[in-house]
């Protein structure tokens, strides 16, 4: 839907990942990437943590006001953050911490405005808009990298583009398809803590190698930035080719499992790689890096989509989990730094990455399948599906076929797979199996489409 009626607004969410990357990602600012990163950072949790509070005590309509205004600050911001106006001394220090945190407030606010928007998407929908905005944010940085202190305009001006194309998605919403089931009615937060707590322990991890100092020999900024970027894009293309070209499912867990493992593996061999291997170790980190953040965009709005609570707790809550443990990450990792072997600091956070893929992540404990659950499910023929239900018990009371096998066959001819039909009805895939053997037996059949002959839906 939203390429069929695609509108430019709906890819903005591109606009505050830019201006975030841009400015926490600067070496040549004011005050340097990791001094930078924690002000800005903290202050970017904390308010995500009282919009959390606000939202609760049902002041949604308040917050709105707050766009514009903040959009300007955080442009004002922006122009002190990059442009140093100040000589180094403490007190400039203080300012461009200020300055930062200020910032910081600004685009937290920019991202959660995005959140009803994209609570409102279904899953392929969503796939579209956010590696979509992954593709032209990350061919947009490029340009936005090589500029010197002019570039603090730009980024000046992205606080209020942002806020416009939020208004303008708000205002021409995608067409739905139908209403989507609520999956978390009994938890009405919905938040899945075992991701969130594999994102904070990368974020931390992710954090504190940047205070690290790594010897490192030097490479051509542009080749750093044309291959960071041009990997990210590449990324975003393979997505969104499998999603919707090829019409596959995703393993969500697998996937982060996948990018969790490639991070660790990076920071294993980071203090044993030599000098100049290292940029390119810490390039792949930081690609990872963009597509975690993307995927934790995705699953947000997913989980939003389905649960009964305020889009606005849902994404506060995910971004808090990266946000925090990120900013504490990078205190962490200056104090690392001062230690006599900090490579040995790596090491550990690298085992501790390991670790919590194992644990955090493991598929025979994973109980979040319902991420992504709509791409496993065929969009509904309503002349069809309104008697189909009707036209199985009919067939099993005929066959006799138990209750249990009735559901199971009522979600298999409307092409849920085994591990749905099996998180669904709380039972395993082996029962699930079992259960569709036994259907088959007693309908005396040997494919679904043989069921939906029986049922007269053969066309």
């Amino acid at each position: 839907a939203v390429l069929r009626n695609f509108d430019i607004s709906y890819i903005g969410v591109c606009v505050p990942q830019i201006w975030i990357y841009c400015i926490a990602h600067r070496s040549d600012g004011a005050l340097g990437e990791v001094a930078l990163g924690v002000p800005l950072y903290l202050a970017l949790s904390a308010t995500m943590a009282v919009v959390m509070m606000l939202v609760l005590r049902g002041c949604v309509p308040s917050l709105r006001r707050l766009a514009w205004p903040l959009a300007v600050v955080q442009g004002l911001a922006s122009v002190a953050l990059v442009v140093p106006l100040l000589p180094a001394s403490p007190s400039a220090s203080i300012f461009y911490a200020v300055a930062a945190a200020l910032a910081g407030a600004g685009v937290a606010w920019l991202y959660l405005q995005w959140a009803p928007f994209f609570a409102s998407l279904g899953a392929k929908d969503v796939i579209a808009c956010v590696f979509i905005a992954m593709a032209v944010g990350s061919a947009l940085k490029v340009p936005l990298d090589m500029l010197p202190a002019p570039a603090a305009i730009v980024l000046a001006l992205l606080p209020t583009v942002s806020v416009a194309l939020a208004r303008r998605a708000d205002a021409h919403p995608v067409p739905a398809g139908r209403a989507p089931r609520m999956f978390h009615e009994v938890n009405p937060t919905a938040i899945p803590w075992k991701i969130l707590f594999g994102v904070a322990v990368y974020s931390f991890a992710i954090g504190a190698v940047k205070g690290v100092p790594v010897q490192s020999d030097p490479v051509p900024f542009v080749a750093l930035t044309v291959v960071h970027h041009g990997v990210e894009i590449v990324l975003a293309a393979a997505m969104l080719w499998w999603v919707l070209v090829r019409g596959r499912l995703i393993n969500f867990s697998g996937l982060w499992r996948a990018v969790l493992l490639f991070t660790a593996a990076a920071l294993f061999f980071l203090p044993v790689a030599g000098p100049a291997a290292v940029p390119w170790l810490l390039l792949g980190a930081g690609i990872a890096q963009t597509l975690v953040v993307m995927l934790l965009w995705a699953m947000l709005a997913d989980v939003a989509h389905h649960s009964t609570a305020s889009p606005l707790v849902i994404f506060a809550s995910g971004w808090l989990a990266y946000s925090l443990p990120l900013a504490l990450g990078e205190t962490a990792g200056v104090l690392l730094g001062q230690l006599e072997s900090p490579a040995i600091a790596v090491t550990v956070l690298a085992y501790v990455v390991t670790v919590t893929v194992v644990l955090a992540l493991n598929d025979s404990a994973f109980a979040q399948r319902r991420i992504f659950a709509d791409l496993d499910v065929a969009a509904p023929v309503p002349a069809v599906f309104e008697s189909l239900d009707a036209g199985c018990e009919r067939l099993g009371a005929e066959c006799g076929l138990t209750v249990r096998e009735v559901e199971v066959l009522q979600m298999l001819v409307k092409g849920r797979s085994k591990s749905y039909i099996a998180e669904t009805l709380f039972i395993s895939e082996n029962t699930v199996r079992s259960h569709s053997k036994h259907i088959y037996q007693k309908l005396g059949v040997h494919s679904k489409q043989e069921v939906l002959d029986l049922l007269g839906l053969g066309d």
